[in-house]
């Protein structure tokens, strides 16, 4: 348990904005065990943007101004972690050069063009999503959708094959066991139940194309990069959510 809750620290400091007293917590022998815990970081996240749509909700702010908050509200609560591997993969994917070259251009700090465009595209997509609620969706459905994408990511860095400059190549790739993707499976499952037993069909659908999503563009990227990355998953893992809030707001 004092190992999990380690792990749980050095994930959450690393993957989430918001200021901790745990962000010197740093062991490496606990590294992988971030995986298992990686989803309930994402509880967390989850939680305040359900929370924030609710106090929206009952301030009666302005319906667009809502909607800007709460379409940004997962990437200020990350810092743009996730964000910015959806940028790079978009710059190399789009760049439609040969297989090499897209890695290199993926490997690039500069900031493209066609990253530039497909971000406007993102914002504008939830943005829209937001602001087509009509307050009937049940907003508690947000937790599991931010619990169900990164269970997604931290199964496909458990379980596809990374590129050799990946950051879970090599000893990080070598600690991850058998109990992790199975615990990571049961909590899939679980976030999935729960998510129909508190939110009803709202959440069964958001939570199902969350994770359709993840599987759809992380297997995209997967193919045109051969390879997975931190960056794979990061564009997976935001058009995922792109695809629950979609399908909670939406449909």
């Amino acid at each position: 348990m004092k190992k999990l809750l380690k792990a749980f620290c050095m994930s959450f400091s690393m993957f989430c904005a918001i200021p901790t007293p745990f962000a010197h917590i740093w062991e490496d022998s606990v590294r992988s065990l971030m995986l298992v815990v990686f989803p309930f970081v994402g509880t967390v996240i989850g939680a305040i943007w359900a929370l924030a749509a609710f106090l929206l909700n009952e301030l009666n702010c302005p319906q667009m101004f809502g909607a800007a908050l709460l379409a940004l509200m997962p990437y200020l609560l990350t810092g743009g972690i996730h964000l910015d591997g959806y940028m790079d993969c978009c710059d190399a994917i789009f760049s439609r050069r040969p297989l090499e070259k897209k890695r290199e251009i993926l490997k690039d700090s500069h900031v493209g063009s066609f990253a530039v465009i497909a971000l406007s595209v993102l914002m504008m997509l939830s943005f829209a999503a937001f602001a087509s609620a009509d307050g009937s969706e049940n907003m508690l459905a947000l937790i599991f959708i931010c619990t169900v994408s990164r269970a997604c990511s931290a199964i496909g860095v458990s379980t596809l094959r990374p590129m050799g400059h990946s950051e879970y190549a090599g000893s990080f790739q070598q600690g991850i066991s058998k109990g992790n993707f199975t615990a990571l499976t049961v909590i899939l499952v679980l976030s999935v139940a729960l998510s129909y037993a508190i939110c009803g069909a709202d959440g069964l659908v958001s939570c199902f194309s969350t994770a359709a999503g993840y599987v759809i563009f992380t297997a995209y990227a997967f193919k045109n990069l051969d390879g997975f990355s931190g960056d794979v998953t990061g564009f997976g893992h935001t058009l995922g959510e792109l695809c629950g809030i979609i399908a909670l707001t939406v449909f």
